[in-house]
């Protein structure tokens, strides 16, 4: 039994005092979870983001509990912070978010009927608190960045967190599933209790059952085989359905469902990885789970978005760097195919201290227990450009004892420090941080003989817009790519980063390293990424002015590629990604013409002229209650982009909607004609209008109706 509390809450950014804990005194601001208090004060240079306090009201209407013993808990989504829950002016638990949530269980004496939660949070620095460091090259947001929710929790259950689904190759091609888990209660049942699996599909077909059977000591397990089984790859991810039901006597006291893949995963010595016996080549990012005007609390069809974007620019591979991220990502990796390289939160932070020691341990420990259902996830990361010897012994002591089928890693900076602290040997697979001169010493020092590049690629100051910082971070990753080939006992590499990102460390506030900027807008850097693995076909083009005149640069995948500029002579491509044609005279229209076996992809860019107008893009026909993004582009008469216009445009929203802007003005930031911001929508029928205003330029109106 299961009541989503996460709207209709009472904010305060700062202390707040007892009698305000209690329900009474000043409301605050009315906010709907997820909730960041660092909305607009990121992502600005020289703006320092909130870090302090916070505190969270709500009245609950408590149901009456189920006949069966049990106990209503608070349980939430991962947020970084710690802090205590308050239950009608009383402390009743000292929290830690630990990106992975919370779970306080609440007096079994409470009476059903009107009741005062408070959360009170800090998002300071606290050793105790991963990642442990005051100033990571990423910030610590504050709030709570998920949903919240009171569930029933019946003392005979069960236990949802032990879980354990563990597959292996049976005789004549089928699968054996051997399910276990940890059966809570059982003294309180007067009758003997049974645990039955069923599995299916995802559209419903069963595939095996496990007859019920016995609970012993408080543990079970159970196996059954699936006949003609599909294995979960990127090209196939097929995914299965457990559920168990628990029943003494003819009563069902309760059930769970597991989502799961088959992977038959590996990293043979010196050969990289395999999946179901064929050697994949591992490609991808690093992503931060975040956006300047939302901060942290992203909703859960932005975490999809993400994953669809790495699906379409051809990314098998992710890193969450670095901390645990929301179970809706790690779900649409499951979804389409991405494979995963989950990691405790941690930046240059790991120590040998016991305070830091503690806490990396049961958060790898939660960690694990959260996602090693994922088919997705193909290794544990135990920390990040920080080396203890007796920290990752412990880490990897539990990763190995709760998941043995996958291994562990660590990212490294710095070889020479990982032999004078004697970690190297320790990890399974060696994650390397852009020291491409130590490749074969790296392969030598972890047990697997293989080596992931866990950070690539990195050129901090490539500014959306600014063509010769977009042509560096392109020349960076074509260098860094050059010197990565040939090298079998590599798996793959993760390039630094996804996006844009906000920071404070050493006064930075933004870093600006993504394939796309902070909004998931596409940099050149992107498309040559898309170029070289995405499947489908497609051109981009983009006009240079370079010091010896102007060029066009065109990215494409396409076995061959003719271009055709103004009356020059046309330029014939074969199985370049990346093709660079000057310009002689005056810009005209670039047309490109590309041929991918049987099928042929356009493109044209087209000269613009001087700036007229902004035009606003967003779905005339939105849900309620939802976040989605609204993109700008500025026009000339003709209406072709201009693709020389950055600045800023000011956007303002009438009726039931909110607007994601990253400053209180309502900017959005601009480069080659084109920004983009997001929108809440709000949960009233009818209308509401978007306006964006640059001075000198026509105004962009947008009405939108909100669909039921």
């Amino acid at each position: 039994m299961r009541h989503d509390i996460s709207e209709g809450w009472d904010f305060v950014r700062g202390r707040v005092s007892r009698r305000w804990l209690q329900g009474r005194g000043g409301d605050g601001e009315a906010i709907d979870l997820p909730h960041c208090w660092n909305l607009s004060d990121t992502f600005q240079p020289g703006s320092s983001s909130y870090s302090g306090k916070g505190a969270y009201r709500r009245a609950v209407n408590l149901p009456a509990s189920p006949p069966t013993p049990g106990e209503w808990r608070i349980r939430s989504e991962g947020f970084y912070g710690f802090g205590d829950v308050w239950l009608d002016g009383r402390a009743i638990a000292v929290i830690d978010g630990q990106y992975l949530g919370i779970e306080v269980g609440l007096p079994t004496s409470l009476r059903a009927g009107r009741h005062t939660v408070a959360i009170r949070l800090e998002n300071l620095f606290q050793r105790r608190v991963l990642p442990g460091r005051r100033d990571p090259d990423f910030l610590l947001y504050g709030g709570l960045a998920g949903h919240v929710w009171l569930e029933w929790v019946p003392a005979f259950r069960i236990d949802e967190s032990t879980i354990d689904i563990v597959c292996r190759p049976g005789p004549d091609g089928a699968e054996i599933i051997e399910i276990r888990c940890r059966v809570e209660g059982t003294e309180a049942s007067p009758e003997k209790p049974l645990v039955s699996w069923v599995i299916t599909t995802e559209s419903g077909e069963q595939v095996a059952a496990v007859k019920p059977g016995p609970v012993g000591n408080g543990m079970t397990t159970v196996s059954t085989e699936i006949l003609n089984p599909r294995c979960w790859s990127p090209g196939d991810p097929h995914l299965y359905r457990a559920e168990g039901t628990l029943a003494a006597g003819d009563r069902i006291v309760d059930t769970d469902r597991v989502r799961f893949g088959i992977t038959r995963a590996e990293f043979r010595p010196d050969q990289g990885f395999f999946l179901d016996g064929e050697r994949i080549d591992l490609h991808g990012c690093n992503r931060h789970e975040s956006i300047p005007g939302l901060g942290n609390a992203l909703p859960e069809e932005l975490h999809r978005a993400d994953a669809g974007l790495l699906k379409d620019y051809g990314c098998n591979f992710v890193r969450l760097s670095h901390y645990p991220q929301h179970p809706a990502f790690l779900d649409a990796c499951d979804e389409l195919g991405i494979l995963v390289y989950a990691e405790i939160a941690s930046w240059k932070s790991v120590g040998g201290d016991r305070a830091w020691r503690r806490a990396a341990r049961r958060q790898m420990h939660d960690l694990i227990l959260r996602d090693r259902h994922h088919p997705s996830v193909i290794l544990w990361g135990m920390g990040n450009e920080s080396r203890s010897r007796r920290a990752y012994l412990e880490l990897r002591e539990i990763a190995h004892g709760l998941d043995p089928s996958r291994p562990v890693t660590y990212a490294e900076n710095n070889f020479h420090r990982a032999r004078r602290e004697k970690t190297v040997g320790i990890s399974d697979v060696w994650g390397v941080n852009y020291e491409l001169d130590v490749l074969e010493a790296a392969r030598d020092a972890s047990r697997l003989r293989n080596v992931v590049m866990s950070e690539c690629c990195n050129h901090p100051t490539s500014i959306k817009g600014d063509d010769r910082e977009e042509l560096t971070q392109v020349a960076t990753m074509e260098r860094e790519w050059s010197q990565m080939a040939g090298r079998p006992y590599l798996a793959g590499h993760a390039v630094w980063s996804l996006t844009d990102y906000a920071t404070e460390h050493r006064k930075r506030y933004r870093r600006f390293t993504g394939l796309f900027d902070a909004w998931r807008r596409p940099k050149m850097a992107a498309e040559l990424f898309r170029a070289r693995y995405a499947a489908e076909p497609f051109i981009s083009l983009f006009r240079v002015e370079g010091v010896d005149g102007a060029e066009v640069h065109a990215f494409s995948n396409c076995d061959r590629l003719d271009l055709i500029i103004g009356k020059q002579t046309p330029v014939e491509v074969e199985g370049e990604i990346h093709t660079v044609v000057p310009i002689d005279g005056p810009f005209t229209a670039v047309e490109a013409i590309g041929r991918c076996g049987g099928m042929t992809v356009c493109e044209e860019l087209r000269p613009w002229g001087d700036a007229t107008t902004v035009a606003i893009t967003i779905d005339g026909d939105v849900p309620p209650g939802r976040v989605l993004p609204l993109d700008l582009t500025v026009l000339d008469r003709s209406g072709t982009p201009v693709r020389d216009w950055n600045g800023h445009v000011t956007v303002s929203v009438g009726g039931d909607a909110r607007l994601f802007a990253y400053t209180e003005a309502g900017e959005v930031l601009m480069s080659r004609g084109e920004g983009r911001t997001y929108l809440g929508s709000g949960r009233d029928t009818g209308e509401f209008t978007i306006i964006a205003s640059a001075p000198g330029l026509d105004d962009g109106v947008a009405t939108v109706r909100r669909r039921s």
